[in-house]
């Protein structure tokens, strides 16, 4: 990875999906009839959420700053997964998104201080379930398909729905146990979903460092096992155990993607 990614990586940089226990109710349906839509409950949000918190590209991050990127979404719906960054790095790549008739909605690059004024071309409506222009950070909920076309969610706060092509190599899709499998660590209401000794198990007594991160490890249906690390200072052990991870529509872990 670019130097700039790995850096990133060295950031505390949490960036949160919200618990709620808000019941969500049906929206539009989708915008074309070509579309295979994937069963999906669309949501109205609140506009008591807060809203996508990136600040202007023209300033200057600050590097001891905790960043929470975005703070959307508790809701996944049946959506089966995510449009997110691929593999391939490549500088000169251009995520572009599209509109019904194919036509450009919006286009933008991750190495955007290589390319024209060195500032990061900004979208008022783009506001996906997660972003961060700075640490390659991009993942769209996928709400239906066709032959060509993934059709995703890029604004969390409307539920405007765009596309993006399969063919775009700088994208791939990935599901809801493949991503949140890939966080650094996952955050829970150990008091309303408590850890357990198995899945579906009985609760687990533990005793857990101060500042403790849950790792994912593995997924069984809707139970993740986490694991966390000890700490010599206080002469806790590290241990794993197991948590619900979603709960039908809603997902009950916050995901950190950053160490």
């Amino acid at each position: 990875m670019k130097d700039r990614k790995k850096e990133s990586c060295m950031k505390k940089i949490a960036v949160v999906c919200l618990i709620s226990t808000v019941l969500f109710s049906p929206a539009c349906s989708a915008e074309s009839a070509n579309t295979q839509v994937l069963p999906s409950n669309e949501v109205n949000r609140n506009e008591g959420w807060p809203a996508n918190n990136i600040e202007s590209a023209n300033d200057v991050p600050d590097q001891n700053k905790v960043d929470i990127t975005k703070v959307h979404m508790a809701f996944i719906g049946d959506s089966k997964g995510a449009i997110v960054l691929s593999e391939h790095d490549d500088k000169n790549d251009i995520i572009r998104i599209y509109n019904e008739d194919n036509s450009l909605w919006y286009e933008f690059s991750f190495y955007y201080e290589q390319i024209g004024d060195g500032t990061f071309r900004e979208h008022e409506d783009f506001a996906p379930f997660a972003f961060h222009p700075d640490y390659f950070l991009l993942a769209l909920r996928l709400v239906g398909e066709d032959k060509n076309r993934y059709e995703v969610i890029v604004n969390e706060d409307t539920g405007l729905k765009k596309f993006v092509k399969k063919s775009d190599r700088s994208l791939k899709f990935q599901t809801w146990v493949e991503h949140i499998k890939g966080v650094f660590s996952v955050k829970f209401n150990q008091v309303e979903n408590p850890l357990r000794e198995s899945p579906a198990g009985r609760v687990k007594h533990a005793e857990l460092p101060e500042d403790v991160f849950f790792h994912p490890v593995q997924v069984k249906g809707e139970w993740l096992k986490v694991r966390w690390d000890g700490s010599q200072q206080a002469k806790k052990d590290a241990g794993s155990g197991w948590v619900k991870w979603r709960d039908d529509s809603q997902l009950l872990v916050e995901l950190f993607y950053f160490a």
